[in-house]
């Protein structure tokens, strides 16, 4: 489920750090990032446990309506349509969640405010009054209104956010990202399959030791590639004022269309560009793009890129 695209972000913001810490022991920093990328798979399995908890709140509710010393007639006959939504209870039934959820000891025991907050917004909504309402049920009814839910409500909630940014401080960078691989799940489940990843599906191992080779070339070669990128550089441009973010994007671009020969250069040229997007400005992105192009074009010609299917180079 993690994409090779996110993979280079984690790379590059590893290096970074590491380099800007001295760049004492790099297999700390890979060990460290190695790390970061596993964790992730818990956080996707704690916005699992979100919306399942969320259908508990919504169940003792109804449990502390009917208690109540005079109940309404709305109490004494409420409307189940979400504590016994499909989705919900397929998520808690699923052998993985529950594994993972008792292997991270996962509660929210203590949390009881968030869940009544989160509540609280689900019912004011229109579309959950529209989803309570409509006198037809169904699996893919279901789930078009969880989907709806989590994407407008629970994926942008600030409290949700902020919980788990105490959990882990590096969450909160991947918090978007990982809520999005997630209401994918949700958007892809069908009825009696199985809906949560595994975390070998949610972490490709191909993947993972793609990023660690790449990062593991990217800081051995490293003042390699600093001479390669000197012989490309003008006037206006000298390594030493260069932004080293900038600097790296171009080290692993190098790394990697020289080291991976089943990677197309198109692909990996693409790839850098729209993360030098993200991570620097459009005048480095001109000139990280001008420069890798006609590097790539010099070392295809020379033999120095080398790759193993039609149509790669």
């Amino acid at each position: 489920m993690l994409n090779r695209r996110f993979l280079r972000e984690k790379i590059l913001q590893t290096l970074y750090a590491f380099y800007q810490s001295g760049g004492d022991d790099a297999r700390i920093a890979e060990k460290n990032m190695v790390f970061g990328v596993h964790k992730l798979y818990e956080l996707y399995i704690q916005l699992a446990s979100v919306i399942v908890e969320l259908g508990d709140f919504a169940q003792q509710r109804i449990v502390e309506g009917k208690q109540k010393h005079i109940p309404t007639e709305a109490e004494k006959n409420p409307n189940l349509r979400f504590v016994q939504n499909r989705l919900i209870e397929q998520i808690r039934t699923n052998p993985t969640f529950i594994l993972k959820s008792n292997a991270y000891k996962i509660s929210w025991k203590n949390y009881e405010e968030l869940f009544r907050n989160l509540y609280q917004t689900m019912v004011k909504t229109p579309s959950y009054q529209a989803y309570m309402d409509d006198p037809e049920s169904s699996y893919e009814k279901d789930k078009a209104f969880l989907c709806g839910f989590f994407k407008r409500k629970v994926s942008n909630n600030s409290n949700l956010y902020h919980h788990f940014e105490e959990q882990n401080l590096f969450w909160a960078d991947d918090f978007d990202n990982v809520a999005f691989w997630f209401l994918k799940s949700l958007k892809n489940a069908e009825e009696a399959t199985e809906i949560i990843h595994s975390e070998d599906q949610f972490i490709n191992s191909e993947d993972l030791n793609f990023a660690k080779k790449l990062f593991e070339l990217t800081v051995l070669y490293s003042d390699d590639y600093t001479s390669i990128i000197e012989q490309y550089l003008t006037d206006d441009w000298e390594i030493d004022r260069t932004p080293l973010i900038d600097v790296l994007i171009m080290k692993m671009a190098i790394a990697e269309m020289c080291n991976f020969p089943s990677i197309p250069v198109k692909v990996t040229l693409n790839e850098y560009v729209e993360i030098i997007k993200q991570f620097s400005t459009e005048k480095s992105r001109v000139f990280v793009n001008g420069l890798l192009n006609k590097l790539s074009e010099d070392f295809v010609k020379q033999g120095k890129i080398k790759k193993s299917g039609r149509g790669l180079i």
